[in-house]
This record gives structure tokens, sequence and C-alpha cells, in this order.
């Protein structure tokens, strides 16, 4: 059975994270992604504050993102330090998801810049770190999922079946992006053949093709996503997780917009069929 919920990441700029917490319980959300802005927030003083903001709101928090160009990149680097140092930002993230009763982490990965192309695509190398990583991760009770991302390292729908055979741990997952997915110029149901029964969470937000091939996002239910369709291509995976609405904040202009498109996601997705 599949719920659904927000990202405090709608709200970036609009609102500080420990806000977003609020305007998504008014929007009658139960569940929440958390998305860790910035390295403060990664503190535990921080994750224990916004724990406790969520609790007092009934709201639980069932998955975790952070703010990944400030250490994942570095996580891949042929820097020994560098890898270190992100480790133990990395490390910190994972605490404060705990903290937060979360029980997914979500990855995006090292950015596919021209100059990183050899090492991405040295599926070896790639897939003894993520191992080391995704260990790490169950250690603090999180699901480790690597987000499609359309500008990194998952830019195609073939990686996660050709990581999965130079990754030890049983600890990959993925988290399938809709809008990201289309971004990428390939289809939604070509990362859900790719990712599997190894979907571990959802991100929502709806998109529209302009006259010149362009991808323009949009509110769920402004675009060209049947969510129908997706509901159904979900359950054919075998997935009952959360189905996290995620839009960039310039795709609404009131919060009281932001409640009404998500009302339609949690129609779509929870209504008996």
């Amino acid at each position: 059975m599949m719920e659904t919920g927000i990202s405090t990441a709608c709200f970036f700029g609009k609102a500080f994270t420990e806000e977003a917490v609020d305007h998504i319980a008014k929007m009658g959300a139960p569940v929440c992604e958390i998305f860790l802005d910035t390295y403060s927030e990664y503190e535990q003083d921080f994750a224990r504050m916004l724990r406790d903001r969520a609790d007092a709101k009934g709201l639980a928090v069932r998955s975790v993102h952070a703010m990944s160009t400030q250490f994942e990149p570095q996580l891949f680097s042929i820097n020994g330090r560098q890898q270190k140092d992100a480790r133990e930002l990395m490390e910190k993230v994972f605490s404060a998801a705990r903290t937060l009763g979360a029980g997914i982490y979500v990855f995006h990965g090292p950015p596919a810049f021209r100059r990183t192309l050899r090492l991405l695509s040295d599926y070896e190398r790639m897939g003894a770190i993520v191992s080391g990583l995704a260990d790490m991760a169950a250690q603090y009770g999180l699901r480790f999922t690597w987000e499609n991302v359309h500008w990194c390292a998952y830019g195609h729908e073939r990686f996660a079946k050709r990581l999965l055979e130079h990754v030890k741990s049983e600890n990959l997952y993925f988290t399938l992006d809709i809008k990201q997915a289309v971004m990428s110029g390939r289809t939604v149901a070509e990362y859900m053949e790719d990712m599997g029964p190894l979907i571990a969470n959802v991100h929502l937000c709806d998109y529209r093709h302009t006259e010149d091939g362009r991808v323009l996002t949009c509110l769920p239910g402004a675009g060209e996503l049947d969510m129908a369709w997706l509901r159904s291509g979900l359950e054919r995976c075998g997935y009952g997780g959360a189905v996290i609405l995620e839009v960039y904040s310039d795709n609404y202009r009131t919060f009281e917009e932001l409640g009404e498109s998500y009302a339609k996601v949690k129609e779509a997705f929870t209504a008996p069929v």
C-alpha cells in the first residue's frame, strides 16, 4: 500500500527546513522527506529540533536528502583526503537521518562532467566505493538509495543494472525521480524497468514538453504525466513505499496551490481502485 508525502525541498528559498515541516503538516501530509540544505543542518542539535517539531505535528520522516554537491562528488575523488572528509560529512548526515527517524537516504552521486566521465565508466571502482557507503548507511538503519539525476552518474536507464554487477553490499536501492527521468531524454518506464523491485522511494513532479523539445517542470496534474499509469507501473514493480511530492519552488505561486496539488497526488496514489 503506497502512501504520499511532501519534500521540504519544495520550499527551497521560500521557507527554511523547519518552517517547511509546519507547512507540510498543514497540507495534511502524514509523511515527508527532509532536504537538509546546508552544513549547519547536518548537526545533531538541528536534527533533534527538527524531529521534535515533526513529532509535535504528527509528521513522520520517511527519507532524508542532503545538498549533495557539498560532499557527494568528493566521495569518488582520486584524492584520498577529499574522500575521507566527504565520508565524515556523509556519516554526519546519516546520523542526522537516524535522529529524524528516517529509513532512507537519497543519493545523487558524482556529476557527469566531461572530465569525470572516465572515472564514472569504471564500474568496478564505483561499485567498491558504493558498497562501503551502502554498508555504512545500514549501520544507521538507512537504505541507501541512488536517485536517477540526469546530470549525474545515473543519467541513463541501464545504470542500475550495470552498477549492481559490481556492488557487494545488500543495501543498495534506488529513488525514482519522474522529472529527472524525462529530463534525461528517456522514459520513466525505462528507469522503472532498470530499478525494478529495488525502487525504495519515489519523487513526483509533473512535466510538459515545449515545441522546441525542452522539458518544463510543473505541479502534478498540470502536465503530461498520467498518475494512474505511474501507480499501476509502481504496483507491478511491487512498490509499496512513499510517493513524495518534490517540485521546484518556482513551479507554484502560493502554498495553497502546492497543497491543492498534493491533494491530487494523495487521491491518485491512495484512493481505492
